[in-house]
């Protein structure tokens, strides 16, 4: 295949990309999918709430619906409390215990902001929706701050853990917005990450043979999903950033990938240990409560896939 020079150069630097897809160009040298879609201003907020901006009310509501097949920011605030925000909490809990500040870039609903809060974390969230930022204020009577990190006048090495779950794949300067998230870390902070996964041995051809899940995240979504990273690229983007122990784990759905992102190794805390710190309130008792239902109810699951895997062996 001949390179294309592309007008987005991917975030290692290189602008010759070689084709993958109507809408993506892919970076051989990083192992990332880059965006064919024309190059825009980077915004500092939702320009027009009522209007069918990126990351605007409409985007949340009806884009959410109608263009991804997802329920809307209202439904996605119960549906995700009990599921993705306490799957992230459990990660979170297994290296670093309250007390401790965490800041979740490009928060949404504010749901996990709010489990992090009940916790026991002084914990703060961003979004670019003025309508989204009041709609999580009053939803969860969270702290949801508007506009990019860019925008934004926190004290450096003042977070304990930076979250950023689907979010990098939008971010047009990635190495920019990342960098500056790490100088607001503490020494001995981290990151916690959620991405679309691209997998590189695989073709588009073979992503549409598959009918698989990814392609959600590419054809004709790549006005917003500007950058998609393999697990190579992810390792060396954070390596790049100085946080070179990159950890992968399972994530919620097959088609994200799932990582911390440290400068060293992080300490693992079990969970009798996670039960002691989580007794001493009332409300961190209630998220105690909910941290084992979903512990059950995950190793439950568990359970069923060995027992169907065992039985198609004697099949």
């Amino acid at each position: 295949m001949t390179p294309v020079n592309n007008a987005r150069a991917c975030w290692c630097g290189h602008t010759q990309q070689l084709p993958y897809s109507a809408d993506y160009l892919v970076c051989r040298a990083c192992g990332t999918l880059v965006s064919r879609a024309p190059l825009s201003p980077i915004k500092t907020k939702a320009a027009d709430d009522e209007a069918a901006d990126l990351y605007s009310k409409t985007y949340w509501n009806e884009r959410q619906t109608l263009h991804h097949g997802l329920p809307d920011i209202t439904a996605r605030a119960r549906l995700d409390l009990p599921e993705r925000c306490t799957y992230w909490l459990e990660t979170l809990l297994g290296h670093r215990l309250p007390p401790g500040r965490v800041l979740e870039v490009g928060c949404g609903h504010g749901g996990f902001v709010a489990l992090l809060g009940w916790a026991g974390f002084d914990a703060v969230g961003t979004e670019m929706s003025p309508w989204v930022v009041d709609f999580a204020r009053k939803t969860f009577g969270v702290e949801i701050l508007a506009g990019p990190i860019e925008a934004q006048s926190f004290a450096p090495n003042s977070f304990d853990v930076i979250v950023l779950n689907d979010v990098i794949e939008h971010l047009p300067d990635p190495i920019g917005t990342l960098k500056l998230c790490a100088g607001l870390l503490a020494p001995d902070g981290f990151f916690l990450i959620q991405t679309p996964e691209y997998i590189e041995h695989l073709s588009h051809a073979d992503l549409v043979a598959n009918d698989d899940l990814f392609l959600r995240h590419m054809d004709g979504n790549n006005d917003e999903h500007l950058y998609l990273y393999s697990r190579r690229s992810a390792t060396q983007l954070f390596s790049t950033l100085g946080f070179p122990e990159v950890r992968f784990r399972n994530p919620v759905y097959s088609y994200d990938m799932y990582f911390t992102a440290s400068k060293a190794p992080l300490p693992l805390l079990n969970r009798e240990e996670q039960a002691t710190n989580l007794s001493s309130s009332p409300q961190s008792r209630m998220i105690l409560a909910l941290l084992d239902k979903a512990f059950e109810s995950t190793d439950r699951a568990w359970a069923i896939k060995r027992l169907e895997a065992q039985l198609a062996q004697k099949g």
